[in-house]
C-alpha cells in the first residue's frame, strides 16, 4: 500500500498525507468516513450560487484545505516554541480538529439553522453546527470515534479532546490555529471563496503573511484571566513583523471586502430568506400533521427531521443539499401553494425587488420608507415581505479590553513590543466601527412600487 496520498487542490496545489505518520494517517482515514464524505453534498456558500455561478465548492474541499493550512501554520508555531515546551497531543488534537470543523453543518447551513433556531430555540432543544460537530465526533455510534482510535488507541479520548476544542474558547497557540482572527479556517476560505466567486476583491499574500509570522506572549482581554495581584496575564499567539503590515491590512480588508460583496450579496441574502421560508412552511406543515400533504415519500429525510421532537444524529446526518433540493422540486409542482410558491421562486430563481437601508447613516428618506414598511405594510412582514437586518463586523474596537486576544491581530514592533494592529492601521481602525444595513425583500411589486411612492420614488429602483 502506497505510503503517500495525494490530493490535487485548486487553491493550494498538491496536499499530501505521508501515512507513516499518526496525524497524516488518522486524517485519511477520517476523511472516509461517511460523516466526512456527506460534505461533498453540502455547498460552503450555500445558494451563492445563484449569484456566482462558479461558487459550486464544498465544504469537503474547504475542509481537507482548512487541514492542509493547520499544517504551515502548526510549522511556525513549533519553530517559535522551545522543545521542551512543545505539546505533540496539543498539536495533533488542532490539525484534526481543523480537518473536522465543518463536519456538523446542515444543508444548506445558515438558511437552515435560522430555521432550526426559530423551531427548537423556545424548547431549548436547539443545537447549532458546532454542538452537531462535537456530538458527531464524540458519538460512538458514529464513523469518526472509531476512525481516530484505530489510530491513536482508545484510551487516549483524542475524540473528547477534538469536540472540547472545536467548542471552547481558544487558550492557547494551538487553539488558535483552528479559531482566531488568523485561522486555518479563514485562510482557505477567504482564498477559496474568492476564486469560486470570480470576486476581483479580497486577494491576499499567503506566503508572505505565514513568513513574517511569529509566536508571541500578548496581553489576554478582561475577564480571560488574571494574576494574584489582579493584572492581566498573557497568552501565546500569533503576530506578524511590521514589515508584513501592509499584507496584514489587506488579509482584513479582504475579509471585508467578501463579506460585503460576497457573503452578504444583496441577491444571496433574498435567496436565502426564500430558502428559509420555504424550510420553515414545510417544518410547520409536519408540526401540524399534514406532511402527507406534501409530495414526497413518508419516509422522506427532511419529513423525518422536522417530526421528530428532538432530532437524533442519525435523522440530523441524513440531510443534505440534496436532500433539500428533493424537497424543493417536488414542492414546486405539486406541493401545498404557499411552499409551491416559493419552490418554484427558488427553482426558477424568482427574485424578490429588494429596498435598502443604512441603518448607520440613515438619511430621512431612509426614515420614511422604512416607517411605511413597518406600519403601514406590518401584516405582509414574514409572508410577502421578508425583513433581513445584516451586521458587518469586520474588526473589534482594539482599544475595548474586553476582546479577547486570540480575536485580535497583532504586529510585533522592531523594538520587540506587541501591539494590536488598529494601532498602527488607519485602514483597519476605520473598520472597527459596526456597519448595519436592512433590506427588504418584496414578493408582491405593489407593494414594492407602494415603499417607493411613499418616499416620492415613481421610478427607478429604491437604493
Amino acid at each position: 500500500m502506497p505510503t503517500l496520498k495525494r490530493i490535487r487542490d485548486p487553491v493550494h496545489g498538491l496536499i499530501v498525507f505521508d501515512l507513516e505518520k499518526e496525524v497524516d494517517k488518522a486524517a485519511w482515514r477520517l476523511i472516509d468516513t461517511s460523516e466526512f464524505q456527506r460534505l461533498r453534498r453540502i455547498k460552503q456558500l450555500g445558494v451563492s450560487e445563484f449569484t456566482f455561478p462558479g461558487a459550486t465548492h464544498t465544504r469537503f474541499s474547504h475542509s481537507i484545505g482548512v487541514f492542509h493550512v493547520a499544517r504551515c501554520l502548526m510549522k511556525v508555531a513549533e519553530k517559535g516554541l522551545p522543545a521542551t515546551e512543545w505539546n505533540h497531543q496539543r498539536e495533533r488534537t488542532a490539525l484534526l480538529a481543523a480537518l473536522l470543523h465543518d463536519i456538523g453543518h446542515g444543508p444548506f447551513s445558515h438558511a437552515f439553522e435560522n430555521v432550526e433556531k426559530e423551531r427548537l430555540g423556545s424548547r431549548g432543544s436547539y443545537k447549532n453546527h458546532e454542538t452537531w460537530t462535537a456530538e458527531i465526533i464524540a458519538s460512538r455510534a458514529r464513523s469518526i470515534r472509531p476512525a481516530l482510535e484505530k489510530v491513536f488507541g482508545g484510551g487516549g479520548g483524542i475524540a473528547d479532546d477534538i469536540a472540547e476544542l472545536l467548542t471552547r474558547p481558544p487558550t492557547d497557540i494551538y487553539a488558535a490555529i483552528v479559531s482566531s482572527s488568523f485561522d486555518a479556517d479563514r485562510l482557505d476560505y477567504l482564498r477559496r471563496d474568492r476564486l469560486m466567486t470570480g470576486s476581483g476583491a479580497g486577494a491576499i499574500d499567503f506566503d508572505w503573511l505565514v513568513d513574517n509570522l511569529r509566536v508571541v506572549r500578548a496581553k489576554i482581554g478582561i475577564g480571560e484571566g488574571e494574576t494574584d495581584e489582579g493584572e492581566p496575564t498573557t497568552i501565546q499567539t500569533f503576530a506578524f513583523e511590521e514589515k508584513a503590515l501592509q499584507a496584514v491590512e489587506a488579509f482584513i480588508l479582504a475579509r471585508y471586502h467578501l463579506y460585503s460583496q460576497v457573503y452578504f450579496h444583496r441577491v444571496t441574502r433574498g435567496i436565502e430568506m426564500t430558502l428559509s421560508a420555504f424550510l420553515r412552511s414545510i417544518a410547520v406543515l409536519v408540526a401540524n400533521g399534514r406532511a402527507q400533504e406534501l409530495p414526497v415519500h413518508e419516509r422522506n429525510p427532511l419529513v423525518a427531521y422536522f417530526a421528530a421532537v428532538e432530532p437524533t444524529l442519525a435523522l440530523y446526518l441524513a440531510l443534505d443539499d440534496a436532500v433539500v433540493w428533493n424537497m424543493i422540486e417536488a414542492c414546486a409542482d405539486n406541493g401545498p401553494e404557499d411552499v409551491r410558491v416559493l419552490g418554484r421562486d427558488i427553482r426558477d430563481r424568482k427574485l424578490r425587488k429588494a429596498i435598502e437601508i443604512d441603518m448607520v447613516n440613515t438619511t430621512d428618506l431612509d426614515r420614511l420608507r422604512k416607517g411605511f414598511i413597518d406600519n403601514d405594510l406590518k401584516s405582509s412582514i414574514g409572508q410577502t415581505i421578508f425583513r433581513d437586518a445584516v451586521s458587518l463586523s469586520i474588526y473589534k474596537d482594539a482599544q475595548r479590553e474586553d476582546i479577547p486576544a486570540h480575536k485580535r491581530v497583532f504586529v510585533k514592533r522592531a523594538d520587540g513590543n506587541v501591539v494590536d494592529i488598529a494601532a498602527l492601521s488607519k485602514a483597519v481602525a476605520a473598520l472597527t466601527e459596526d456597519q448595519n444595513v436592512l433590506r427588504y425583500y418584496f414578493a408582491d411589486w405593489r407593494q414594492y412600487d407602494s415603499a417607493l411612492k411613499c418616499a416620492g420614488e415613481t421610478n427607478g429602483e429604491a437604493r
